[in-house]
């Protein structure tokens, strides 16, 4: 782990490491920022071979302009890299605790409003 990592990131990392290479998408989803809701879908197990292919190295590097946010490249054993996320979920109006920006929003939420619609002119 390089980079500016607490413990916990790196800790999170490693959790996402290890769950990701099982395919264990239970594990997974207990790492997500599930706010809003995610569910894991086989677009989120892309590195899963990668994940078993030996060891990997991340670097965390926090956003110079939110202390909330960090970007997370990991390098895998057999030279694939992949670019994801964390963040601290109070930036959500969570308890403090970071999680992985993975997984695919499970609920797009209400359509915004209907187009507006042109009156005639009188």
């Amino acid at each position: 782990m390089r980079g500016t990592a607490s413990p916990a990131q790196a800790g999170l990392v490693r959790c996402y490491l290890r769950a990701l290479a099982s395919r264990d998408t239970g594990g997974l989803m207990s790492v997500a920022a599930d706010i809003p809701p995610v569910r894991i879908t086989s677009a989120d197990l892309r590195y899963s071979a990668d994940a078993r292919a030996g060891l990997a190295t991340a670097v965390v590097t926090l956003s110079p302009v939110d202390s909330t946010g960090a970007s997370v490249t990991i390098t895998y054993a057999n030279g694939v890299r992949e670019n994801t996320g964390m963040m601290n979920m109070i930036a959500m109006g969570g308890p403090s605790g970071w999680r992985m920006v993975i997984g695919t929003q499970s609920s797009p939420g209400p359509p915004g409003p209907p187009p507006a619609v042109a009156s005639p002119s009188s």
